[in-house]
């Protein structure tokens, strides 16, 4: 029964309300099942497909500039950058000393 998920949790899982639910089972697009005649249960496997299709797409690399890349490079790596940088610096210092 794991696999099963109630109509709240549905609900909640996918930031719906009760028409919208509605409209899924109609459309065919969510199965819905009678257990004991009338809890209505779904599919974790249908939710989650559903959850997939509704989350917005990640933007390719291809429509980044150039800038935006350089400046996330920066912003994720700048602590090592920085830390190379005072390490070559203080070589710098010691050797010419």
């Amino acid at each position: 029964m794991n696999n099963m998920l109630t109509l709240e949790e549905v609900k909640s899982y996918l930031a719906i309300q009760n028409e919208v639910v509605e409209k899924y089972i109609k459309s065919g697009r969510l199965t819905a099942y009678k257990i004991g005649g009338t809890y209505i249960r779904f599919r974790k496997e249908e939710v989650l497909v559903l959850r997939q299709e509704a989350s917005p797409k990640k933007r390719s690399s291809k429509s980044q500039t150039l800038f935006s890349r350089i400046g996330d490079f920066w912003r994720f790596n700048n602590f090592y950058i920085l830390s190379i940088l005072i390490i070559i610096g203080i070589v710098v210092f010691v050797i010419r000393t």
